[in-house]
């Protein structure tokens, strides 16, 4: 984990220097033991040593993450309670076969092993883009998920995608296109810092969908 976070940070010391200062320093023990006894979830063990290192980021720009803000230990308790109170799912969404018919029909997309959930009492929320947007780590993924893998949820745009199996896959994947950029798929606004759209998959049916027959919602 502390070597994902150096190389990150090297990136960002590259490309993006007036970031560093907005991630924030470790949490300690007690705070992440308090998240989990809130939320009645064990944190994966490689996101509580991240939180170790950075106890999220300061409000401000430019950011160093594809993110507004990555979520304190606090702030985490406070995202994900309020990400469960206003879980309003429909119930279409719990039946794949009208789901495979939002999907082919370009509704909504799913890009990996996710339920297409509002809610779920095993996500916890990590950060956001101004609401709309969402990275939450996935406890209860679909059929071929990994618990903990992290996803990203943009609701206005109805797009649900796996990011990484894990946080630590998620932070390598980051450095790895920080070290890249410009010849990587991030976009970087010197202002702002790196667009909330990274890690956007295709538009086909995932994998655990894809052999399920399209039901109409509308016969």
């Amino acid at each position: 984990m502390r070597a994902a976070w150096e190389r990150i940070e090297t990136g960002l010391r590259r490309v993006l220097p007036d970031s560093i200062p907005r991630l924030e320093e470790p949490a300690d023990d007690a705070a992440i033991d308090i998240v989990q006894a809130e939320l009645g979830l064990a944190l994966p063990a490689d996101f509580r040593a991240s939180l170790l290192i950075h106890n999220g980021t300061s409000w401000g720009m430019p950011q160093p993450l594809p993110m507004d803000q990555l979520y304190s230990a606090e702030e985490i308790v406070e995202a994900t309670r309020m990400w469960r109170d206003n879980a309003d799912d429909d119930s279409d969404f719990h039946d794949p076969g009208k789901l495979a018919y939002y999907i082919d029909h370009g509704m909504l997309r799913v890009d990996g092993p996710v339920h297409r959930l509002m809610g779920g009492e095993g996500r916890i929320v990590v950060a956001t883009m101004n609401g709309d947007v969402w990275w939450l780590l996935d406890l209860d993924p679909a059929p071929g998920g990994t618990p903990g893998q992290v996803i990203r949820v943009d609701i206005e745009c109805a797009e649900w995608d796996v990011l990484a199996p894990s946080w630590t896959e998620l932070l390598v994947r980051y450095a790895r296109d920080l070290e890249r950029f410009p010849e990587s798929e991030l976009t970087i606004e010197p202002d702002l810092g790196p667009a909330c759209e990274w890690g956007q998959g295709g538009s086909e049916r995932p994998a655990w969908l894809a052999g399920v027959s399209p039901v109409d919602p509308y016969p």
